[in-house]
């Protein structure tokens, strides 16, 4: 008897944490559900060529590559044909890298490397100097450096036959054609964003929603003034800096990102057909329905009256009535649909069919993706 009160009373600690931690893990940072506008990664491309390939560059019959050290070669006055740079020691190659916000001049970002023509592999190359552009095609940033990131490939592989291709490991096997140069590229020009300037700032929402919206502005107002913020739509959220944050606004900001917030979503439910994974959002409620899916069947024990036996004493009798219709109260909610199927041990196939049936007849409600 006490070491099941004692197990019973550790149950209900556990299942208190449980709730309690449920219920602060709801709360998050404002810096996890929104962002400054503005502050935000910008696209750089490029092209480039790749040298000292050992023989797993571009072949001769593409320009791609000999065209552009043609090129260069002749502004430090060596006069070449694109015929006469022999080999597949060079590649060309496209460049891309993300600028992020308030990068500064001097700084460094990585950039990855990928083949244009018909090179086997870069592996063991070096990237010449190449202007990075944004979408108005000013250079950002110059990328220059030895290639890395690519796994231990064949060399030479045109050159192996076949049947000795087959018989190597996969990992040996693998001819990579897109690699990293870490650290390659420099910037050299700068995107101002001077906050300290502004009068006002907007917070946009990773996901749009009405609710999360206005109970952003909510909390502002409420930490920071009345009439201090405003929802404009339900992915925008309008900050009038106070005055006391005047010429400060980055002290502003960092306060509005720690703020904890709880945001709301949509109800969905996702379905990976592949795998069989199902996914359910806590708000998910189904329609009073009944279900009657392949062979999955309910038992259900009727009490029966007692009756007695040889020795006259009273036995408790049950009759088991099995049926393969499965009915949902009206709001049935996630837990209530997830104990249902562990108890008549149906597979998550069975419960993607089912979901998708539920959906059909209108009885689900939230938002089904199916991948």
């Amino acid at each position: 008897m006490k070491r099941s009160r004692i197990r019973r009373q550790l149950l209900a600690v556990v299942s208190l944490v449980l709730i309690v931690w449920a219920d602060v893990a709801l709360a998050v940072r404002v810096k996890d559900v929104a962002a400054l506008r503005g502050a935000r990664d910008n696209q750089l491309i490029g092209f480039g060529v790749v040298v000292g390939l050992d023989g797993t560059g571009d072949s001769p019959e593409s320009l791609l590559a000999r065209k552009p050290v043609v090129n260069a070669l002749e502004r430090i006055g060596i006069s070449l044909g694109s015929q006469d740079i022999q080999g597949r020691s060079i590649a060309a190659v496209w460049l891309t890298a993300t600028l992020p916000p308030f990068a500064k001049s001097g700084q460094r970002l990585d950039t990855t490397v990928a083949t244009l023509g018909d090179s086997i592999s870069l592996r063991g190359g070096i990237l010449l100097m190449a202007p990075l552009r944004g979408p108005n095609r000013q250079v950002y940033a110059l990328a220059q450096g030895p290639i890395a990131g690519i796994p231990r490939g064949v060399s030479r592989a045109e050159a192996l036959p076949p049947e000795e291709l087959e018989n190597l490991p996969i990992g040996s096997r693998m001819v990579s054609s897109v690699g990293m140069v870490p650290g390659g590229a420099i910037v050299e020009r700068e995107i101002n964003l001077n906050l300290n300037s502004r009068a006002r700032l907007f917070m946009n929402l990773d996901r749009p929603d009405f609710t999360t919206a206005f109970r952003l502005a909510k909390l502002i107002n409420q930490n920071l003034g009345i009439r201090t913020a405003r929802a404009k739509d339900a992915g925008t959220v309008e900050v009038l800096v106070p005055d006391s944050y005047l010429g400060n606004t980055v002290e502003l900001v960092s306060y509005i990102e720690n703020l904890e917030i709880t945001p709301d979503s949509v109800a969905q439910v996702v379905l990976d057909e592949r795998s069989g994974t199902v996914v359910m959002g806590g708000s998910v409620r189904i329609s009073p329905i009944a279900i009657s899916q392949g062979g999955l069947k309910v038992e259900v024990k009727i009490p029966q009256p007692p009756t007695q036996n040889e020795q006259g004493e009273s036995v408790a009798q049950e009759t088991t009535v099995q049926s393969n219709v499965i009915l949902f109260k009206g709001g049935a909610d996630l837990k209530e649909i997830v104990d249902g199927f562990n108890k008549i041990g149906a597979s998550s196939d069975d419960l993607i069919e089912v979901l998708k049936a539920i959906k059909a007849a209108g009885a689900l409600h939230a938002e089904l993706l199916i991948r």
